[in-house]
């Protein structure tokens, strides 16, 4: 069995106590990356770990990466239970997890803090009325600027830039989006800036995103916003039976 555990969005200070105890257990202890506040814990405590960010410089692609630390986990579970660690919650933007669910594979999940919550608490947005979460390598983007829109994993100025373009097919280049890097850290940054000046930072990093607020956008209403318009001045309503 594997037990995924969510290291938390920040530091150590955001650790479970079921997280602890897992890392404490005697199983051998796998990071997907060491690169988390939360590695002190590790050292402090001289926990033994296996980082998998040697196979950030040895593969291809991302995943290359992701598909390679599948199969040694997978390999490492087959006679014995071992911890898998990662940043965040398990559930929350992170493909590894995804892939060893479609597997099938044998896992315990343990939740941690993800990164959204720190990032809301960053640019002073509810989520209740709804959140749109992408992450910046997908393939094709569905915004919808009727909700507010968080991207993912924004490394750097190149990815910034692309999404600027992409943005502005849909978004008025002046339509305001906050770039938040190291939310809930002591160095968090948090920049507000126009949708065409999201290439002028300078320091984007491996935990960098970026949130746009709902906003009108430059395109008609949609369709579907039409559609209901028009049900409700005619006092039309559909149900399943309806199609």
């Amino acid at each position: 069995m594997i037990n995924v555990v969510g290291l938390g969005s920040t530091s150590s200070r955001d650790l479970t106590l079921k997280a602890v105890k897992i890392m404490k257990n005697g199983n051998k202890n796998f990071l997907r990356t060491d690169r988390h506040e939360a590695l002190s814990f590790f050292e402090e405590n001289k926990i033994e770990y296996e980082s998998f960010d040697y196979l950030y410089n040895e593969m291809e692609s991302f995943d290359e990466v992701y598909n390679k630390i599948v199969e040694v986990l997978l390999e490492e579970a087959k006679d014995k239970e071992i911890n898998y660690f990662v940043p965040g919650t398990p559930l929350v933007a992170e493909k590894t997890v995804r892939l060893l669910i479609d597997k099938k594979a044998d896992i315990n999940i343990v939740n941690g803090i993800s990164f959204i919550e720190p990032v809301l608490a960053g640019v002073g947005r509810d989520a209740v009325d709804g959140l749109l979460f992408l992450d910046s390598d997908a393939k094709k983007f569905d915004f919808d600027t009727r909700r507010d829109t968080l991207i993912t994993q924004v490394y750097n100025k190149r990815i910034a830039s692309d999404l600027s373009l992409l943005l502005q097919e849909v978004y008025k280049e002046d339509d305001m989006a906050y770039v938040i890097t190291n939310a809930g850290l002591d160095d968090e940054i948090v920049r507000k800036v126009e949708i065409y000046k999201l290439p002028r930072i300078d320091d984007y990093n491996h935990q960098s995103c970026i949130y746009i607020p709902r906003t009108s956008g430059k395109n008609l209403p949609l369709i579907m916003d039409r559609l209901e318009d028009i049900l409700e001045r005619e006092d039309i309503y559909l149900d399943d039976d309806s199609f």
